[in-house]
């Protein structure tokens, strides 16, 4: 019984994940996953989604450390999802016109950080840019 309800309780992960395209900056060093109906771009770490909203990955110029309370403070925060030794995450207050947010996630690379940005209009797939986000890491 515990084996299915494990089962029950990972599938959906996987089965989302099926597919998905791995994305990886400029060196290799970082990447990250979009669905399968996103279109990779020329430009390393860049893909597309249908509707054109976009998604970057990319190497920091340093390593990576949580963000201060103050730094927080003077960014364009509109939900903050997570700052600890494992990822800063959160997305911008709207901006622009037409009205975009952006979901900006930094995780520990090999030796710096690395930075992904979801570009989309506000409430427009928020779980799959969620996931897209969470799927930052170092490259295997």
């Amino acid at each position: 019984m515990k084996y299915a309800l494990l089962l029950l309780l990972c599938c959906p992960i996987v089965a989302a994940q099926t597919g998905w395209k791995t994305i990886k900056d400029e060196t290799g060093a970082c990447q990250m996953s979009v669905p399968p109906n996103w279109t990779l771009l020329s430009t390393s770490g860049t893909a597309n989604s249908p509707d054109h909203t976009m998604a970057t990955v990319t190497i920091g110029m340093s390593p990576f450390h949580p963000y201060s309370d103050m730094t927080l403070k003077m960014l364009n925060i509109g939900t903050l999802f997570e700052n600890s030794a494992k990822r800063s995450f959160w997305v911008t207050k709207p901006v622009g016109s037409p009205s975009l947010v952006t979901y900006h996630v930094e995780t520990p690379g090999g030796g710096n950080r690395c930075i992904a940005e979801i570009y989309l209009p506000p409430q427009h797939f928020v779980d799959e840019a969620k996931q897209i986000a969470t799927s930052l890491a170092r490259a295997h």
